[in-house]
Parts: C-alpha cells; sequence; structure tokens
C-alpha cells in the first residue's frame, strides 16, 4: 500500500511494524489531498492537524509585507509539518506552498493524540523529534550569541546540516555573513580557519562538512 510505506519515512510513523501501521491508519484514516503547484498546501489558520507529504515537494515560507516570500525550509516525501499545532496554542508566521503538484495526506488533531496516546513508539518518536527540536534552537542560539566569529559560523553549518539532511549544501558567503551577524571579511577567516583544521571544505558555492563531530566539539 503506498500510503503506508510513505507514512513509514516519516519521523512519527518510524519503527513501526508494517502490519501494526496498517491497521492503526485503517482505524483512523487520513484526509488526502491532490494540491497543484502554488497553491497553499497549510497555514495557521487551518487548525490543529499534521500534515505528511507523500509526494512532490513543499517549500516552507515566510510571507513578507511586500507579497514575497523567504524560504525556510523544503520538505520532501515524508515529510511532515503542523505538529506544534496540535500541542501548542501559539500561531506560526510560516506558510507552506506547493513548489511541485503534491499529495498530501492530513490527520486531525485527535487522531494524532489517539496515536501518541495509545502507541508508545509513537510518543518515543515524537519526544526524539522534540527533543532534537530543542538542541536545533540551542545551536540557533548559539549562532547568534557566539562572541567568536568562527563559533557563529560552525553553530550556523551545524544547522544546515540538520535542515539539508547531508553533510554537503550550497553555502553564500553574503547570506551566511547577514545569518551571523558578522561581516564578509570575518566570515572569510573563519572559512579558512575551519578548513585550515579540515572540518569543512567549499568548492563551487557547496560546503562539505568533513568532521561534523570536530565542528559540534567547537561548540562546547
Amino acid at each position: 500500500m503506498e500510503l503506508i510505506s510513505k507514512l513509514k519515512e516519516s519521523f512519527l510513523f518510524c519503527g513501526l511494524e508494517e502490519d501494526e501501521l496498517r491497521k492503526l491508519i485503517f482505524d483512523n484514516p487520513p484526509e488526502i489531498y491532490e494540491i497543484k503547484r502554488g497553491e497553499t498546501v497549510y497555514s495557521s489558520e487551518d487548525g490543529a492537524k499534521v500534515g505528511f507529504l507523500l509526494s512532490g515537494r513543499c517549500e516552507v515560507c515566510i510571507d513578507k509585507s511586500d507579497g514575497s516570500k523567504t524560504l525556510i525550509n523544503t520538505l520532501l516525501p515524508g515529510g511532515s509539518f503542523g505538529l506544534l499545532s496540535v500541542f501548542s496554542e501559539a500561531e506560526f508566521p510560516t506558510r507552506i506552498y506547493a513548489a511541485v503538484n503534491s499529495e498530501v495526506a492530513f490527520f486531525c488533531e485527535a487522531k494524532i493524540r489517539h496515536f501518541v496516546n495509545s502507541n508508545s513508539q509513537i510518543s518515543t518518536n515524537l519526544i526524539n523529534f522534540l527533543a532534537n527540536r530543542i538542541s536545533f534552537l540551542n545551536r540557533k542560539i548559539l549562532t547568534f550569541s557566539g562572541t567568536r566569529v568562527v563559533d557563529r559560523l560552525a553553530a550556523y553549518l551545524i544547522c544546515e546540516v540538520e535542515k539539508y539532511s547531508s553533510n554537503s549544501f550550497p553555502f553564500n558567503c553574503q547570506k551566511v555573513s547577514e545569518e551571523i551577524n558578522a561581516g564578509r571579511a570575518s566570515v572569510y577567516r573563519a572559512i579558512d580557519r575551519l578548513t585550515e583544521q579540515g572540518l569543512i571544505s567549499i568548492d563551487n558555492k557547496i560546503v562539505t562538512i568533513h568532521n561534523l563531530k570536530a565542528l559540534e566539539r567547537t561548540q562546547k
């Protein structure tokens, strides 16, 4: 079943046996929508529900007052969104758009809470997800609060590894300078230092992290 195989790729249902997941979904089926390129997939006004991307590609953006968008993240099949809407009353300024024609499965708040309360593996997955988010946010804080530019750059790179789920990703010095609040010359010096230590390399505007553990140790 295509739905089951796609949901198994998501963090919330990771580790469940296929038969167990199939029964869970059969008893609590999602609403499935096909969403065309450019259309809104989800926003905070849609209420408490969680979406799982089955096919296509979606972009998490913040809409600016001038009508433009700031891209925050890209979601691929297996990705999910809206979880915090179920467990938090706060509204979030992000909006999700379909970058290409996409298929999304939505579970309402009641079903998500039922999954978490009735299945120990799912509740463990949720705890791990929240712990990782806290760790991610702590690294973001380090990006802005580190006294040395090299520390702020290292924190930024660690966050990007998690964002892209890869040790290689695009690198734009001007954008990084703005993100970590440092001059470009200082960023270049920090890059040279991390490169000399063998922690990173940059080629054709792609940065590769060669030793993530050592990079993380610079934050301690």
